[in-house]
């Protein structure tokens, strides 16, 4: 499975959010290069399995009645209800298994998540 170069960056900006990894007499460079190994095993441990997910049920959406003014300038305005189809997207189903790794391996290499 060939990892593509953009994708490790953002895994490690979704794993670590405003935290960052740190340990004492480390480097930026040296937290980079951790990082790196531990989400490269991570991809490697638990590639990508995107399955298919309903994200909104769909349904039948009613009519409305809208009116404003009064008396003689009243004016009302309806829409029909309608039928929206259910929507479906993706979701990697090994992301969490990958994240837990990759905690894991920090960890295990010293690393603290502050």
């Amino acid at each position: 499975m060939m990892i593509r170069a953009w994708s490790i960056p953002l895994l490690a900006l979704g794993l670590a959010g405003c935290a960052q990894w740190e340990r004492p007499g480390a480097t930026p460079q040296m937290r980079d290069a951790a990082l790196a190994r531990c989400e490269a095993g991570a991809f490697q441990a638990a590639p990508p399995a995107n399955m298919t997910v309903m994200t909104d049920r769909g349904g039948w959406v009613p009519g409305s009645r809208e009116c404003k003014g009064e008396g003689a300038n009243r004016r009302c305005r309806e829409t029909e209800g309608y039928y929206r189809r259910p929507s479906y997207g993706t979701r990697d189903q090994n992301e969490p298994m990958r994240e837990a790794f990759v905690e894991d391996c920090m960890r295990r290499d010293g690393w603290v998540l502050k």
